[in-house]
C-alpha cells in the first residue's frame, strides 16, 4: 500500500505494526528460500515456454531432474506454476496398454511414416516407437519419403539404444524385431518383408501422433510459412528426451 502512495505512518497505524518495522523489512535482503523460489520460477517459465505451453507440474518436474538435477517435489512445481500463472494442457503421453505389459523395452519397434502438411510444402516424419513403453526411440525428417527416412530414424533409435542400454532389434536385414505401420508400406518406407503391425500397434501409433498434434499447436506456438517443420522437430526432440533412459535419442535430418 505504501508503494502505491499511501502513508506509510497511517498504513503502519492500520495494519497495528510499526512503521520502523515496515521500513526494515522493506531494506531486508531477500531470504534464502525467496531467491530460490525465484530462480526456480525462472527454470520452470523456460521449460514451460519451450514445451510451447502445453506441460503440466508432473513433465516439467521430470524436465527439472533430467535437465538440471533440479530435485523438488511435485506440489512445489505446482505452487510456483500457480504462481506465475503458468498452466499445462490437458493430455498425456500414450501409456502401454494390457496387451504391452508382457513385453520387453526395447526388444521390438513400431515404424510409421506420416506427411504433414505445410505452408512450404509436405514433411514426412519417420518415428521409432517402443512396442512396450509407447516412447519415441527415433525420429528423422524429410521433404520426401523413401527407406532413407527411415533407415535415418532406425539408427538414431538404435544409437540411443546403444547408449542405454537395452538390446536393439537388428537395423539391417528382414528387421524381425521391428513391425510397419500400413501407412509407412504404402508410402514405400517399409523393406520388402517386412513385419505388418497389428491393431494395437496401429492404435499406440494414432495417439502417439494426436499427441504430438497437440503439443505441436500449443496456445505458444506462433505461426509462420517457415516455422512448421521446425515445431514439428522441436516437438518431437521434446518426446525423444522425456523417455524414462539416461540418453536421448538424436534426430537425424537426411
Amino acid at each position: 500500500m505504501a508503494s502505491h502512495g499511501f502513508p506509510a505512518r497511517r498504513v503502519a497505524a492500520l495494519l497495528g505494526v510499526s512503521e520502523s518495522g515496515y521500513y526494515a523489512w522493506r531494506s531486508r535482503p531477500p531470504s534464502p528460500g525467496a531467491l530460490r523460489r525465484a530462480w526456480l520460477t525462472g527454470l520452470v517459465r523456460d521449460i514451460h515456454q519451450e514445451s510451447g505451453c502445453v506441460w503440466g507440474a508432473r513433465r516439467i518436474r521430470q524436465e527439472l531432474v533430467r535437465r538440471y538435477g533440479v530435485t523438488v517435489g511435485h506440489t512445489t512445481v505446482e505452487a510456483v506454476m500457480k504462481g506465475a500463472g503458468l498452466r499445462g494442457r490437458a493430455g498425456r503421453l500414450p501409456g502401454p496398454g494390457p496387451r504391452d505389459s508382457a513385453r520387453t523395452s526395447g526388444r521390438r519397434w513400431i515404424v510409421d511414416v506420416l506427411a504433414l502438411t505445410t505452408p512450404d510444402g509436405p514433411v514426412y516424419a519417420a518415428v521409432v516407437l517402443d512396442a512396450a513403453s509407447r516412447a519415441l526411440a527415433g525420429w528423422s525428417t524429410a521433404a520426401t519419403a523413401d527407406r532413407a527416412l527411415v533407415h535415418h530414424a532406425l539408427l538414431a533409435a538404435a544409437g540411443r539404444a546403444a547408449r542405454t542400454g537395452p538390446a536393439a532389434p537388428a537395423v539391417y536385414g528382414p528387421l524381425p524385431g521391428c513391425s510397419f505401420t500400413e501407412r509407412a508400406g504404402s508410402l514405400g518406407c517399409a523393406p520388402a518383408g517386412a513385419m505388418v503391425g497389428d491393431a494395437h500397434d496401429h492404435a499406440a501409433v494414432a495417439a502417439f501422433w494426436d499427441t504430438v498434434h497437440r503439443e505441436r499447436d500449443g496456445p505458444c506456438c506462433r505461426p509462420g510459412p517457415h516455422r512448421a517443420g521446425e515445431r514439428l522437430a522441436a516437438t518431437l526432440d521434446r518426446f525423444a528426451r522425456q523417455v524414462p533412459a539416461a540418453g536421448a535419442a538424436r534426430p537425424s535430418t537426411p
